[in-house]
């Protein structure tokens, strides 16, 4: 058996099926059983909002492979004449990653790139790993999350691999738990691209993308195909005390850590590609649904956090960009539904734990849970 045929075989063990109807431009439907449901998740979102002054934010609710629903509430500037609309762009930060995932499975799914490929392909990544390990960064030189749980120190002496940095296994030691560590993933393209392969705005363009038809999404901010994603982005706030303050934008560019900027439409359009199979085959496609029960304290599988919620797996991803945007991907795959929002404050991040997965701790996420999964 090859390498990438282990390795298929690996992500298949712990991966389950779901499925959707496939649907590219899906229409706004409203069952009838959702409506108030639905009147009552709006009415939080506008008072979350006018709470945490928040100036744009944007949600859609995918349910059986079509958009449910879908509002923008609020304004997309510093002066307030623009009014935000479903097609206003926002920075996703962290909920890059899950998308970058699956273009990076399904690269190594085309035999293009090895999820055994060491880390050491990186050619900085033994300095970068004991800066890490010698700073008073919690999942660098170990210590406590905002919530007091205990985080190992990083391991600079193990071989660790891409598949490593994709299920947030470098602290500790091999068989421990998860650790969140965005600088490690944010390393990942140097990875590839030391081992041999494609630049990684290149994979995540031709394996999720185009084939998902997003048309309007930027890969950082010198994607060259970045369509209106960066013309319509709502300009970044901080706020204090209720009062907001726009700030500038971040210079990042893409890395599989953070950088695309989207709105979420054209993230649902993802997450209907990627549960109709689009992106990737069945084996593949066997995802976290199905997989073993994660432990009380919830995973980190493949770029996504893993949970169970009162008997319901969910798979999810959270964004921050501080002082800046923030965001919430969740979907529960058993009830094939999806949310969806994004903020152009850091209004939507909860301190999530560095090594616990629990997106109930999130009032959106809770208000959403509690309607239509729990």
């Amino acid at each position: 058996m090859n390498l990438i045929v282990k390795c298929v075989a690996s992500v298949a063990a712990i991966w389950g099926a779901t499925s959707a109807s496939p649907a590219r431009e899906a229409p706004l439907r409203i069952e009838q059983t959702s409506e108030t449901k639905i009147a009552e998740f709006d009415s939080f979102l506008q008072a979350f909002r006018k709470k945490h002054a928040i100036p744009a934010l944007s949600a859609v609710i995918v349910k059986d492979g079509a958009i449910l629903w879908e509002k923008a509430y609020g304004f997309s500037d510093d002066e307030g004449d623009i009014p935000a609309t479903v097609d206003t762009s926002f920075s996703i930060a962290s909920v890059t990653k899950p998308i970058a995932a699956i273009a990076i499975l399904k690269e190594a799914e085309a035999g293009r790139i090895s999820l055994d490929v060491p880390m050491t392909a990186d050619a900085g990544w033994l300095e970068t790993c004991q800066w890490l390990a010698g700073s008073s960064i919690p999942f660098g030189g170990g210590g406590a999350d905002a919530h007091g749980a205990t985080i190992p120190k990083i391991n600079c002496d193990r071989k660790l691999t891409l598949g490593d940095i994709l299920n947030m296994r470098i602290n500790g030691a091999a068989g421990a738990g998860f650790v969140y560590n965005p600088i490690s993933f944010a390393r990942i393209d140097r990875i590839i691209e030391g081992a041999g392969g494609r630049p990684l705005r290149q994979i995540v363009r031709e394996n999720v993308a185009t084939p998902a038809g997003l048309e309007d999404v930027a890969l950082g901010w010198r994607d060259p195909d970045g369509g209106a994603a960066l013309r319509l982005i709502a300009p970044p706030f901080s706020v204090k005390n209720g009062q907001r303050t726009k700030n500038s934008f971040s210079d990042d560019d893409f890395r599989a850590a953070a950088g695309i900027k989207a709105s979420p439409h054209q993230l649902a359009r993802f997450d209907i590609a990627l549960d109709s199979g689009k992106l990737l085959a069945p084996a593949w496609q066997k995802s976290v649904v199905g997989g073993p029960r994660p432990r009380r304290s919830g995973d980190y599988r493949w770029g996504w956090f893993v949970q169970e919620w009162k008997g319901h797996r969910l798979m999810w991803h959270s964004g921050w960009d501080e002082d800046r945007y923030s965001a919430i991907y969740l979907k529960a795959p058993e009830q094939r539904v999806s949310l969806i929002v994004l903020a152009n404050t850091e209004a939507l991040w909860w301190e999530n734990s560095l090594v616990r997965a629990e997106i109930e701790r999130s009032p959106v996420a809770a208000k959403f849970l509690g309607l239509f999964v729990g």
